[in-house]
């Protein structure tokens, strides 16, 4: 184990979970180190945490609170070290909210193997079915009620930057839980080279490691976040091409960037009607601004007719959309997120209804249309 840990692996022991709950047990007075929920509630309070040990950083999904210094504790890292990356076993009770799970979105997601590092047969039985299929929300939330930890890379420890490597560490199951998108997080991985931008949901923290010797935590702090001429982001986005370029000759495959967001890079989504010949079939389509779905009518007025656009209404609420033709619905679309109402339209294009939203939220790319 520890020789995994000094090379990256990260491994959380039942041991490392005793012995991080004893030392933050009990009270501040009687000399224990702040809690990662403690720290964050004082932020609020005021400007930073007088606590001795590695510094990293906070970045609330809420753009009205300031992105901030915190600190892994020292008695935490001698505790659980020397090597390692110990900010995840740190914030993983962060993220311990009890907040419940998308079911439907939750099937999707683990019959791709997006969930757990795509280990879903963790908790699934071992009688031989698809484990997805036996995958529920309770189960999930069983599973990571103590908080859960996703390690997304904005740059790995390369012999080009000094062997130090930056981390966001996020709820990983965050998207299940419809936390709000994180625009900062977003941004920062676009600024080191990520295209389209990841989303990340809910409040993120961003830590540094070192791989000089055993890995290790360094101090990362708010200005090597938000300034962007520090030589670490100015270096990222060719030094991650280098990386992918070595995965992709070491595997084979050419060309892998990272997966694209559904309806993104000019390619549509297409619906079938669900409601048979009453409905229309639609295709939809979306950018970080804008979704748009385009309408085919024609089987609303019959082969070489044309669409009457008097007979058209579209009415938009904050998280629905409802197209009738000639008073009867033929498309009525649940949103996975908020439109902004002022911002939506819809034009005719032959006998082709294109609706165009604005996103309540700009930047963020939805995983699918439907809630």
């Amino acid at each position: 184990q520890q020789w995994l840990r000094d090379r990256g692996v990260l491994i959380e022991t039942s041991e490392d979970r005793r012995q991080a709950e004893a030392l933050l047990s009990g009270t501040t007075e009687s000399g224990r180190p702040l809690t990662i929920v403690e720290q964050v509630q004082q932020l609020s309070i005021n400007d930073g945490v007088e606590e001795e040990g590695i510094k990293f950083v906070f970045i609330p999904h809420d753009t009205s609170r300031p992105i901030s210094t915190i600190t892994l504790p020292k008695r935490l890292v001698e505790a659980l070290g020397p090597s390692g990356d110990i900010i995840p076993t740190y914030v993983k009770s962060f993220f311990a909210d009890g907040v419940s799970i998308d079911e439907k979105l939750l099937q999707e997601q683990a019959g791709k193997h997006n969930l757990l590092g795509g280990d879903t047969d963790m908790l699934a039985s071992a009688s031989g079915d698809d484990p997805a299929a036996k995958l529920t929300s309770s189960a999930l939330m069983n599973a990571t009620a103590g908080g859960s930890v996703e390690t997304f890379p904005l740059v790995r420890p390369s012999s080009t930057n000094h062997n130090e490597g930056v981390y966001i560490y996020l709820d990983e199951v965050g998207l299940l839980k419809h936390l709000p998108n994180n625009k900062r997080a977003s941004i920062l991985a676009q600024q080191c080279g990520y295209h389209p931008a990841p989303n990340f949901y809910g409040d993120i923290f961003v830590g540094r490691v070192s791989s000089k010797g055993a890995l290790h935590n360094i101090d990362i702090e708010k200005e090597d976040i938000t300034d962007t001429s520090k030589e670490w982001m100015v270096r990222a986005p060719q030094e991650n091409v280098a990386w992918q370029q070595t995965v992709n000759e070491v595997t084979g495959r050419k060309g892998v960037t990272q997966p694209n967001h559904a309806g993104t890079e000019g390619v549509g989504v297409k619906v079938e009607s669900k409601d048979g010949e009453k409905g229309c079939s639609y295709l939809w389509i979306q950018n970080e601004e804008e979704v748009e779905i385009t309408v085919d009518l024609s089987t609303k007025v019959g082969e070489g007719k044309k669409v009457n656009k008097k007979l058209i209404n579209a009415t938009f609420q904050l998280q629905k959309i409802t197209v009738k033709y000639n008073k009867e619905i033929v498309v009525e679309v649940k949103l996975y997120s908020k439109l902004d109402v002022d911002g939506c339209t819809w034009t005719l294009e032959n006998n082709n209804l294109v609706v165009t939203c604005e996103k309540a939220s700009e930047g963020e790319l939805w995983p699918r249309l439907e809630a």
